[in-house]
């Protein structure tokens, strides 16, 4: 089975593109039409998860990717990325056609169809985003965004932001902000609490009522200060010790332990920097820790 070859071209169609548009002389391509670009926001609902878009594994430039079994209580945070022109109308892992102006995004191991808010920690906007694709499988980036949904978290110009990833459910998806001062939809139908979907559900579209307003997150998170990178989280000592060892034989610097209840947590920082992020990231990788992840201290 294959998967996210939009993303795959940036890494093996670049050269291929480039001749191409030499070759063509005058024609052209699509062009970016902003105005086109949705700014609202996925409306959650309930989707089959089919088993030939979500195998327990897959494997891309020889890394292996686990799908999770379920959705439930994802929460994450990382580098954003987005994606746009060179992969319009081109198909996704789940077999519809990439549309750069809706609110979609991709990601490597959530079970597709999927929904989720994306805040963007640097300045507070949220987006929700219907998650159809795998990807993105370059550097170190958690999930590739729609150009629509990266022009509403405001982050178009640079290409990345740091942000925070959680499932939305059908039953009670949070209100970002630009939609809380709205008045809420009419409920066409009043159920009682549900439980969260298990991965495979008859498809339907059921109203929902939203969340009691709350204010949009403030930006806090800041390179050199609330940036840092778990390693892992180990209730034996001996454990903690022998990891720490091993990144600093490994040249890594700043290794810090956070007690959190039972559990010890080995983090690398404060980061400085985007680069500092992604070359500590390659290394860890190197040296067997490959479920490092992004943690935004607030």
């Amino acid at each position: 089975m294959r998967f996210g070859f939009r993303h795959l071209g940036i890494w093996l169609g670049a050269s291929v593109l480039l001749g191409a548009m030499l070759l063509s002389g005058c024609s052209t391509g699509p062009r970016l039409n902003p105005s086109e670009a949705t700014t609202e926001n996925a409306v959650p609902r309930f989707e089959n998860q089919p088993k030939r878009i979500n195998p327990p594994s897959y494997n891309v430039l020889g890394r292996t990717y686990h799908v999770l079994s379920n959705n439930a209580g994802y929460d994450a945070q990382g580098v954003a990325s987005w994606y746009g022109l060179d992969f319009q109308s081109k198909p996704t892992s789940s077999g519809e056609r990439y549309n750069m102006y809706a609110m979609t995004a991709a990601h490597k191991t959530l079970r597709i169809p999927a929904y989720v808010q994306v805040t963007n920690l640097e300045n507070g906007k949220q987006a929700i985003v219907r998650v159809n694709d795998r990807g993105p499988f370059v550097s170190n980036r958690i999930i590739d965004l729609s150009y629509a949904a990266a022009k509403k978290i405001g982050m178009i110009g640079r290409g990345t932001a740091m942000v925070d990833i959680k499932v939305v459910t059908p039953d009670n998806p949070p209100v970002p902000a630009d939609l809380a001062m709205q008045s809420p939809p009419p409920v066409i139908v009043q159920a009682a609490p549900m439980q969260p979907p298990s991965p495979v559900i008859e498809a339907a579209a059921p109203a929902y009522r939203p969340a009691p307003a709350t204010e949009a997150p403030s930006p806090q998170a800041v390179w050199g200060q609330d940036v840092f990178i778990q390693v892992g989280a180990f209730s034996d000592a001996a454990n903690v010790m022998n990891v720490q060892r091993k990144l600093e034989q490994a040249g890594l610097k700043s290794v810090v332990v956070v007690p959190i209840g039972a559990l010890s947590r080995v983090r690398i920082g404060p980061v400085a920097s985007l680069n500092e992020f992604d070359q500590t990231m390659d290394q860890l990788r190197i040296i067997g820790f490959e479920n490092a992840q992004m943690v935004v201290e607030q």
